[in-house]
């Protein structure tokens, strides 16, 4: 395809034993499927001996692993012809057409597609998202066992499925397909409020709030990404968005948006919203205050004006709430002089 590879599987006839006999720093990280992982100066290699696999009792994992003697035993086993490909350094083996199959642009499973995703159901999401992310198609008899199967990534964790679900999220030009062969209804809660129109251009995060931009609440797009078991920081994002979606963004505002959600997030929702980053920008460069933790005013310099101990956290609220629309006041001796003019009473 002219795309610089990202990384490489190594694959060999030599047995797990063997790959630790002729090197000297191996570790056993997935010895139970064969894999060794080999340190040397220029980095890990993960290597793998060539394998046979057979019952998926679960649809998930293999129930026995035996190695075996040749490449074509191997790569039989693969989910898609596109990805049967070996190289040895100078020779490509394509047992199953899987060059043009890359050239048509057609996703296809190696053998019977029902075999395949019942060994492990993730790879119907894995089809979708390949032919969503590489704008390829998917071959007739693959989609149809798609649709058939779907049910089946029922019993596949959260964690698998949302990390599949996150890549055609960054790299996918819409989630439509999900719909076209049923996937949808066994991964949401709420498959009706999903954003099937083409996502936004821009990060990650940015499309992730396209996608769950329709719910009826927040409330409802985060039990969403929670049942997907998103980590707690996406979810907070999500949210966030969400809940300050139709802001104003002039100065004064983006400043209070700022002690509220943070830069990142802030960042999030101007892109999502389509807003400028100027004024975000300015604040920036200019400083900008979060937290009643950032005053430039300690609880025993405010003790010592008079103050009783007890007092402290809502004089720093009172303080804070001046300082977020204006960073200059952030200085000793300001916030000293500002205290003159609070409700709050010393001892």
């Amino acid at each position: 395809m002219g795309v610089q590879a990202s990384d490489f599987d190594i694959a060999t006839n030599a047995t797990p034993e063997d790959i630790i006999n002729m090197f000297t720093d191996v570790r056993k990280t997935g010895i139970e499927f064969g894999t060794v992982t080999v340190k040397t100066a220029t980095g890990s290699y993960e290597i793998t001996t060539f394998r046979k696999e057979y019952g998926y009792s679960d649809n998930r994992k293999p129930d026995k692993v035996v190695y075996a003697k040749s490449l074509y035993d191997d790569v039989r086993r693969r989910d898609f012809t596109v990805n049967a490909l070996a190289y040895d350094g100078k020779y490509v083996y394509d047992y199953f057409n899987g060059i043009e199959d890359i050239q048509r642009k057609i996703i296809k499973t190696v053998g019977s597609p029902k075999r395949r995703f019942s060994e492990d159901a993730l790879r119907i999401l894995r089809a979708a998202r390949f032919a969503s992310t590489l704008d390829f198609s998917i071959e007739d008899k693959t989609s149809e066992s798609m649709k058939r199967c779907a049910h089946l990534l029922r019993s596949i964790s959260k964690e698998r499925i949302f990390s599949e679900l996150s890549k055609m999220i960054a790299g996918g030009e819409s989630l439509k397909i999900l719909f076209d062969t049923g996937i949808a209804d066994y991964i949401f809660l709420y498959p009706h409020h999903i954003n099937q129109d083409n996502l936004k251009k821009g990060s990650y995060k940015c499309r992730l709030a396209d996608v769950f931009c329709k719910y009826p609440s927040a409330d409802m797009a985060v039990e969403e990404l929670k049942n997907l078991r998103a980590d707690n920081k996406t979810v907070g994002t999500l949210y966030d968005i969400l809940i300050f979606l139709n802001s104003d963004t002039d100065e004064m505002s983006v400043r209070k948006l700022l002690s509220e959600i943070g830069l990142d997030n802030v960042s999030v929702l101007l892109e999502f919203s389509g807003q400028s980053r100027d004024v975000l920008d300015k604040i920036v460069k200019e400083g900008y205050i979060t937290g009643i933790n950032e005053l430039a005013i300690s609880g025993h310099d405010i003790m010592a004006m008079g103050y009783p101990k007890e007092s402290i956290k809502d004089i720093k609220w009172f303080l804070f709430n001046k300082v977020i629309y204006d960073i200059s006041l952030n200085k000793k001796e300001i916030l000293q002089d500002l205290l003159n003019n609070c409700p709050i009473e010393k001892h």
